[in-house]
């Protein structure tokens, strides 16, 4: 599992990114698709168009991202793919994956491990979306930056001088009141924020 990548259950999936269903903002449900997904949710709402999923590959050579009784049999095996319309390279036969019910097993699916399918789609989103690492540990900085002002305030509230506060962080005394003090809101990063235009 990857941190921001969420596994979504399609069947249960409301269409709309305000459901209260259980589901982040955002993730959302394609038509006519049923069992697991995966969304990356971090904010960044261009990502919310790569939702990605093992999709069943036919007798016929057809693709199904649903796994009825009428086309488990049919199942010949799996390939990751995404809701913009790519499809991974690598194809996961049925023969060396059993399933009874034609639904990708765990070990194809790859999500508790971050390897097969779910490693495959998330290379496809490094590559479709370049500037989402960027958004993701921008937001990772401002939230670990919050989390530390918020330690170092209980740390003065406890009565530590500012100068073992600046020692425990690596820095100065003067440093230490300059970023955490009265004064230094304006030193701390602000957590991105996407926009339609950015």
């Amino acid at each position: 599992m990857v941190a921001g990548r969420q596994r979504i259950d399609h069947a249960a999936a409301d269409p709309s990114p305000d459901a209260a269903s259980g589901l982040e903002a955002g993730a959302q449900r394609a038509e006519g698709r049923s069992g697991m997904a995966w969304v990356h949710d971090t904010g960044y709402a261009p990502a919310y168009d790569h939702t990605g999923y093992p999709v069943s590959v036919l007798l016929d050579g057809t693709e199904t991202a649903s796994s009825s009784a009428r086309t488990a049999s049919e199942v010949i095996g799996w390939r990751s793919a995404c809701e913009c319309g790519w499809r991974g390279m690598q194809f996961y036969p049925r023969s060396e994956w059993p399933s009874r019910t034609g639904s990708a097993p765990d070990g194809v699916d790859g999500w508790e491990t971050g390897t097969a399918a779910f490693a495959e789609w998330g290379r496809h989103l490094d590559r479709v979306l370049p500037e989402l690492a960027v958004h993701d540990l921008a937001k990772q900085l401002a939230d670990v930056e919050e989390r530390l002002h918020a330690a170092v305030q209980a740390a003065r509230f406890a009565g530590l001088s500012w100068l073992r506060i600046g020692a425990v962080a690596g820095t100065t005394q003067n440093l230490a009141v300059r970023r955490w003090g009265p004064t230094g809101q304006h030193l701390r990063p602000a957590a991105p924020e996407w926009s339609p235009g950015s």
